[in-house]
């Protein structure tokens, strides 16, 4: 019997008792493997034959355990005792124990499998539960003095003088292998974990940050609503009272620019979080991105060609803040190809990706990504002499904010693509 290959990597779960659950299983199948080699190489020692249906009992009664192992594994469970994981020990100790008890009791060299034993509890478990492994280790190693089937090395082909060096040999090598390969994990794991934590540390440092530049923007945008509804008010008392040709043409100019200015305020409003300003929809992909180009385009000196290979995918995000956040990653690569002076369209893919997320890519001919290209997507980092530094920040913030991603790649030939992921918008029945 194999293990399951679900559990043949590093556990990629938080939790410490799946975590060390999951090594008590690799290393169960080890030891059951080691078992069955011994027996095949030592059951001409045992006092009687008989014997060997004991020794095949206590396999069995480890694989049932394994696989009771691998159904609490499979079921996901938040969060697996402690208690559990000593009584996998504690019964891996007591199948040792009768192992010894049929094997020559403390005569048999493997005898120190049991130390293994107590390390790994020492690793694995508190202290109260590691001290009580330790206790069980030593009251059934002391159960062997009290009477054990010995081993009749004369029915062995190989002399005594071979034998019993050879399985202090085996009894080390097995121990050995067995700490290192357990230690070996136990440091990949503790590296995953520092890893997880120091992204986790990173997104909550990015969350902060955000909160900060929320919390100004939306400062400024309410400070900025009370004097452009005031200048709206205004405007319409004079255009009562001025209603010849020009006035007319000014006022509707200056009223186009107030609402430019309202809708930016909005924008503000939605980029700092204000749930009052907030829209979500649930749209195809491709929709939303075409009416951000359409606007983009207005006011643009170079166009955009759009390939569209989503096959419909929708998505559920904030419109507003999604076509704001798309504007910026399109100015930043326009501004990035005049550096360049290259005037050609900027390229936009639409794509259904992996793991049913949409995929938004804006490509350009520009100068590249900055040397630090770990600092993009950071607030207030900006390579342009008049950049604020919050256009790829927003981007960013709108993908995390949907459970998504934004990613930049160096182009081969020059350029930066700038990878959009949102995760497809879950089915309502």
């Amino acid at each position: 019997m194999s293990p399951s290959p679900v559990r043949s990597i590093v556990p990629q779960s938080s939790d410490e008792g799946t975590l060390w659950l999951s090594w008590l299983v690799r290393l169960r199948w080890v030891a059951i493997l080691a078992q069955i080699i011994t027996l095949a190489f030592v059951f001409p020692l045992l006092a009687s034959y008989q014997l060997i249906g004991v020794w095949v009992a206590v396999v069995v009664a480890l694989v049932a355990a394994n696989a009771w192992a691998h159904r609490v594994l499979d079921d996901d469970r938040e969060h697996i005792e402690a208690i559990t994981v000593f009584g996998h020990l504690a019964a891996d100790v007591a199948s040792l124990t009768v192992f010894f008890f049929i094997g020559g009791g403390t005569d048999n060299p493997f005898t120190s499998l049991y130390l293994v034993h107590v390390a790994m509890s020492g690793i694995m478990l508190p202290p109260r539960y590691a001290t009580g492994l330790a206790t069980f280790s030593l009251v059934c190693y002391a159960s062997l003095f009290l009477g054990a089937y010995p081993l009749d090395y004369s029915a062995h082909p190989l002399p005594v003088q071979v034998l019993y060096p050879l399985g202090h040999a085996l009894a080390q090598l097995i121990a050995s292998v067995s700490v290192a390969v357990f230690v070996i994990g136990v440091a990949s794991s503790l590296r995953r974990r520092r890893e997880q934590l120091l992204m986790a540390r990173e997104r909550t440092e990015r969350t902060d940050r955000l909160r900060s530049v929320g919390t100004l923007a939306a400062g400024a945008a309410h400070e900025l609503n009370t004097p452009l509804s005031t200048i709206g008010l205004r405007l319409r008392r004079v255009g009562r009272r001025h209603t010849d040709d020009d006035t007319v043409g000014d006022l509707q100019v200056i009223r186009e620019q107030l609402d430019r200015c309202t809708g930016i305020v909005e924008r503000l409003l939605v980029g700092a979080g204000d749930p009052s300003a907030s829209d979500m929809e649930v749209r195809p992909v491709v929709a939303m991105v075409r009416d951000a180009v359409r606007l983009w385009e207005k006011g643009a000196t170079i166009g955009v060609a759009l390939q569209d290979d989503s096959a419909g995918i929708e998505v559920e995000l904030p419109g507003v803040a999604f076509q704001q956040a798309l504007i910026n990653l399109l100015e930043n690569a326009r501004q990035a190809q005049e550096e360049v002076d290259c005037f050609e369209d900027l390229d936009v893919l639409v794509a259904r990706g992996e793991d049913d997320h949409a995929v938004v890519s804006v490509l350009d001919r520009g100068v590249g990504l900055p040397d630090d290209a770990t600092q993009v997507g950071a607030p207030f980092f900006t390579t342009k002499p008049t950049g604020t530094g919050l256009g790829v920040f927003v981007a960013q913030s709108v993908a995390d904010g949907a459970g998504g991603g934004l990613s930049y790649v160096r182009r081969e030939g020059g350029g930066t693509e700038a990878r959009w992921r949102f995760p497809e918008a879950r089915r309502r029945v």
